[in-house]
């Protein structure tokens, strides 16, 4: 499998080595340098761009990629343009954090299907462990 990550901060970062780990090949964005810089040698290919750049994401193999993940979460709006770019760029399959509830039906508005809230996924699995220990 091909993935674009963007977004490379602890959960992106996270995502993109353990697919990488697993044996797919994954490129991975993010527009901070000591990111990028810290990642690079664990990924097939990554770069230090701005995903609401349409100019720069063109640069980029979307339709060879099985699926892209947004995985920006500090700033709704640099995530919710990303989304914006992406799609109209025609990319079909779009995976999208949310950074909340409303973030969430904004993505649902736009007609992602595929919206996750990785903290809440974390405490109800975390919840789930918890109760299997006790």
């Amino acid at each position: 499998m091909k993935c674009l990550i963007i977004g490379l901060g602890n959960f992106g970062a996270t995502l993109a080595t353990s697919l990488t780990n697993q044996g797919h090949e994954v490129i991975g964005i993010d527009p901070v340098a000591q990111r990028v810089e810290d990642i690079k040698d664990q990924l097939s290919v990554a770069y230090i761009m701005d995903a609401t750049d349409r100019t720069a994401l063109k640069q980029l193999p979307l339709t060879n990629l099985d699926c892209i993940v947004v995985c920006i979460g500090q700033n709704m709006d640099f995530s919710l343009r990303t989304v914006v770019a992406l799609k109209e760029l025609g990319v079909k399959k779009i995976y999208a954090r949310a950074i909340d509830a409303t973030h969430q039906s904004i993505l649902q508005a736009m007609q992602i299907k595929e919206i996750f809230i990785p903290e809440e996924y974390a405490a109800r699995m975390f919840a789930q462990k918890l109760v299997e220990n006790e």
